[in-house]
């Protein structure tokens, strides 16, 4: 998969005719009416809403849903959907000076334009999305297949140079949660953001994360990430290229209950480990250059 490139002037031109599409494709009405792509190839299956540009489900050929969806997820074209990949963009969280508006940026919360949709061949499909806003230009190309990969590609159309924060905001599904190990992040440092105080925020990891309850995690590491879903009898391996945040949470009851877009018993099935350039890892772009990032997810089966 080859990330895009926005200086490219070929993605700079808005596409006014309907876009082409293969017959393992199908562009039409999702939940809530929104606009979504489902996508049922050889190779996988997926389903993106183009609110966000956000993927709600991938099953790889035969596998099962790697990617948890809330079943109170809201579709009505403004509220950010409740998992699935949201992009997050171009803040993540409150942002680098705590003081962001929307929360994790307008990205997740944009319509995109659909560009292009075209088969793979390995039997999958590339679709590639945009979106333009506030002189900063994002491409975002998906690979679905046996394998699913996600390259974000930013272009500063302004005039000064530009400090971005971007993550692929991941939900994974999985049996468990109490049961899963994440590996990878074995003496990385990571920022607490449940920490009570400063001083305690900042902490190195020792041996497998382990999620017995709320947690909120920003890990400085570029590393591959496995997550062992022993449930499902399957590992989710997880690589990243010029992604040098790792971002762990889950809300357990304590955060969750007061979401009203997610099911109170929904947190022991779910796991966000997402991946990104963020805080103090957040690139600077000059005037007219391109940032990019890319993610892939795969699966391997250990039961049966």
């Amino acid at each position: 998969m080859t990330v895009p490139n926005v200086s490219n002037p070929t993605h700079s031109i808005a596409t006014t005719s309907p876009v082409r599409l293969p017959r393992t494709a199908a562009l039409g009405p999702g939940a809530g009416g929104q606009p979504r792509l489902l996508i049922d190839a050889p190779a996988g299956a997926a389903e993106i809403y183009l609110h966000g540009a956000t993927m709600t489900s991938w099953v790889p050929r035969g596998g099962s849903e790697v990617i948890f969806t809330s079943r109170q997820a809201v579709f009505d074209g403004t509220t950010a959907i409740r998992g699935g990949i949201p992009l997050c963009l171009p803040e993540f969280g409150v942002g680098i000076n705590g003081d962001a508006v929307p929360k994790h940026g307008w990205a997740r919360i944009a319509p995109w334009q659909l560009r292009t949709v075209t088969s793979t061949d390995d039997g999958g499909v590339r679709a590639l999305l945009s979106v333009s806003r506030d002189r900063l230009t994002a491409l975002y190309e998906v690979e679905v297949g046996e394998t699913l990969r996600v390259g974000l590609s930013l272009r500063n159309e302004g005039t000064e140079p530009r400090t971005v924060e971007a993550a692929a905001h991941t939900y994974l599904l999985v049996q468990d949660v109490t049961a899963s190990l994440i590996s990878g992040l074995d003496g990385a440092s990571y920022s607490d953001n449940l920490a009570r105080t400063p001083q305690e925020s900042r902490c190195v990891q020792t041996g497998d994360v382990k999620i017995s309850g709320p947690v909120d995690r920003i890990y400085d590491s570029a590393a591959p990430v496995t997550v062992t879903d022993p449930g499902h009898q399957r590992t989710i391996h997880i690589d990243k290229r010029n992604a040098p945040s790792t971002i762990v949470w889950n809300p357990w009851s304590t955060y969750s209950v007061p979401m009203p877009d997610m099911a109170d018993d929904e947190f022991p099935t779910m796991v966000c480990v997402e991946a990104g350039a963020v805080r103090e890892h957040a690139p600077t772009i000059e005037p007219g250059a391109s940032w990019s990032m890319q993610v892939t997810l795969s699966v391997e089966n250990s039961g049966m």
